[in-house]
């Protein structure tokens, strides 16, 4: 017996994988917002200001996703994460990232 056909089930797939397109590009925008947060808090910590470009690295976007996202799938029960949606996860990450470090920067002293 094969598994139903059709509109219907059509329709649920398409939904499932758009409610997970949604989940990991949510995710990864918070991961890069929650990244940005930890270097200026570590900069701060250090006495230093948040001035300049983004210090993150692409490849450092990836391990960040590599390190939480597969961990969040599994817990909600979806498929393992694919190569193609890791590599848009980072870079959704990094320029999330990117902008929030953008959103905070501070004058740095002459």
């Amino acid at each position: 017996m094969s598994a139903p056909s059709g509109p219907d089930t059509d329709a649920e797939g398409s939904a499932q994988t758009d409610a997970r397109r949604t989940f990991i590009e949510q995710s990864a925008v918070a991961l890069g917002q929650t990244w940005a947060s930890r270097w200026r808090q570590d900069l701060h910590r250090e006495g230093r200001p948040v001035a300049g470009g983004w210090p993150g690295t692409l490849r450092e976007a990836r391990l960040q996703v590599e390190n939480t996202l597969p961990g969040e799938l599994r817990h909600r029960k979806m498929s393992p994460i694919t190569g193609v949606e890791r590599e848009l996860a980072a870079r959704t990450a990094y320029a999330s990232a990117r902008v929030e470090w953008r959103r905070h920067l501070e004058p740095e002293a002459p």
